[in-house]
């Protein structure tokens, strides 16, 4: 991979050369199968992850059910596994590849020391995964309100019958 294709990533962007080849040098690039179980809820993580191209599914366990709920899809450009960058938690999530997927994998440890030596550039990085990730948040936030106002209209619909 150039460090060129670092530039169609949305992280990166307003990076410069000199920027994103200290990016480059952080990662490598992993090739997964499809189907391949990339992260698994659970396990615990550090690092980020970065489609550069593929398609992954991110699925939840169920408790009860045989089967994890499809939670979304992620393809070329979308960041996973940012969370455990920060809190030091397991993996919320299982990624799984759709299709065979080509990722660049930056470890915890690489992305914190580049966040301790270069200010500039960490917070460059780290305000454009706080608008991914808020982004996400008001996504999530909103389907719970409608998953609630459907609830709610069962409840007055049932109520009426009764």
């Amino acid at each position: 991979m150039e460090v060129s294709l670092l530039r169609t990533i949305n992280i990166f962007e307003g990076l410069s050369d000199e920027e994103l080849e200290k990016i480059f040098k952080l990662g490598r690039i992993k090739l997964y199968p499809k189907d391949a179980m990339i992260l698994e809820e659970g396990r615990l993580g550090g690092a980020l992850h970065i489609i550069i191209k593929g398609k992954v599914k991110v699925t939840k366990k169920m408790e009860g059910a045989t089967k994890d709920k499809l939670i979304t899809a992620f393809g070329p450009q979308a960041i996973f596994g940012e969370m455990s960058l920060f809190d030091n938690l397991p993996y919320s999530a299982n990624i799984i590849a759709l299709e065979e997927t080509r990722c660049m994998v930056i470890p915890k440890e690489s992305f914190d020391k580049m966040l301790l030596q270069d200010l500039k550039l960490a917070y460059k990085i780290l305000t454009q995964i706080i608008t991914i990730l808020s982004q996400r948040l008001r996504n999530t936030n909103e389907e719970l309100v409608a998953i609630t106002s459907w609830k709610d209209r069962i409840k007055q619909k049932q109520d009426k019958n009764t």
